[in-house]
């Protein structure tokens, strides 16, 4: 009798742990399909290094890492400049980090900027990535100057 308890118990532990499982594979196919529930918002700080067109930084907010990239293209019309850039959220456990391709406009006279585009590889890819920076003098770069803002990144409808 007691082997049969020890059994039974057994196979109720490992029906169990088939459901969590299947619920968490389920939850994560949610997620990357755009349909979890959750959004990340951080914060950065990223400056040129070792030179133009390479970014190097930190992140913090929903994952605290380390921030990566590089400018694709750089246009100056008067006091716009046109950016097309790749970013790289570097999180510590490497199933959270992605990278991201966006384009926009940095302002050079309110030394603002505004960058959309989406995650293009890694966790959350296809979702929409929304950036806002702000040009700062910083002690990290070599020249100067960092660039200080947010990273929004949403899942759900159109994405």
């Amino acid at each position: 009798m007691t082997k049969l308890r020890f059994a039974g118990l057994i196979a109720v532990l490992v029906v169990a742990a088939s459901i969590v499982a299947a619920t968490a594979q389920t939850q994560t196919r949610k997620a990357h399909a755009g349909n979890g529930p959750a959004d990340l918002e951080l914060t950065y700080t990223k400056w040129i290094a070792p030179g133009f067109p390479s970014l190097v930084g930190v992140v913090g907010g929903d994952i605290v890492g380390k921030f990566g990239g590089a400018v694709y293209q750089r246009t100056v019309d008067g006091n716009i400049v046109h950016l097309d850039a790749i970013y790289i959220v570097i999180a510590p456990d490497p199933a959270r980090s992605f990278t991201a391709h966006v384009k926009g406009d940095e302002d050079l006279t309110t030394l603002k900027a505004v960058l959309d585009g989406r995650v293009v590889d890694g966790a959350l890819k296809h979702a929409r990535v929304h950036v806002e920076f702000d040009v700062i003098g910083c002690t990290q770069a070599p020249s100067g100057t960092c660039f200080q803002g947010t990273i929004s990144v949403r899942r759900g409808p159109g994405h």
